[in-house]
């Protein structure tokens, strides 16, 4: 899979650095000089171009059958992105993607036949909502709208005692996954260091195991179980 990220703000140099570190080929494209120079060692390829020009689109392999184009373009290029999307449709671009700022922009690109709009703001206003709701749970992941993946600190009245012995299935209605423990790896991405680097895991836990000071452990279930589970050891 391919991907060509054009504009390169903050969004669009966020997604290119995190698709690459996950393994995909990425191509950038950008009027900005110092923005591709800022990439260009990071990236597949970097040009510097107008995405409006289509002898520049035409350039770039855009309509190949596993590549996605992503237009990041922001806030302040609303009219430039909409007539960007026209171009490469015509162009017949199979996989489109369109970051879309407001609502107006959103029902004109649905006009124009765009099915995937990134609505950026309102995910991370979802993404914010759900630390706010979920205070303890160190990572969420939800499975569909009832369920949920999470990481937790070990409850520290755990400490020494065995997951057979803490009964957490039948007690809480949580299904332990995996335990994370030892020392923290930390991994550069596009924004840094993690806050929250990974430690070695533990995979299917025995019911035997011991629990350590330090453990996270990596726990499934209902929702409402999970926040219960917070709640219940203050974590």
């Amino acid at each position: 899979m391919k991907f060509v990220i054009i504009g390169l703000g903050q969004f669009g140099k966020s997604l290119a650095l995190h698709l690459t570190n996950n393994g995909y080929e990425v191509t950038v494209l950008d009027r900005n000089q110092a923005a591709i120079d800022e990439i260009k060692n990071d990236v597949v390829d970097a040009r510097v171009g107008d995405a409006t020009d289509v002898r520049v689109l035409k350039k770039l392999d855009l309509t190949g059958d596993d590549t996605h184009v992503v237009i990041a373009v922001g806030e302040n290029y609303m009219e430039r992105s909409i007539f960007l999307t026209a171009q490469l449709k015509e162009l017949g671009v199979k996989h489109l993607y369109v970051r879309s700022i407001n609502e107006l922009q959103a029902k004109v690109l649905r006009l124009l036949g765009v099915e995937n709009l990134i609505q950026v703001e309102e995910a991370a206003a979802r993404q914010l909502t759900e630390i706010f709701i979920n205070d303890g749970l160190m990572r969420l992941r939800k499975i569909d709208a009832n369920h949920s993946l999470a990481e937790v600190n070990l409850p520290k009245e755990w400490e020494g005692k065995t997951l057979i012995g803490v009964n957490m299935r039948k007690l809480y209605k949580i299904n332990l996954l995996t335990i994370r423990r030892g020392t923290p790896t930390e991994i550069t991405g596009a924004e840094g260091v993690l806050s929250q680097p990974e430690s070695p895991v533990i995979d299917s836990p025995d019911p035997s195991i011991e629990f350590k000071r330090g453990d996270v452990l990596v726990i499934f279930g209902k929702n409402d179980d999970l926040q219960d589970f917070v709640k219940k050891f203050n974590l």
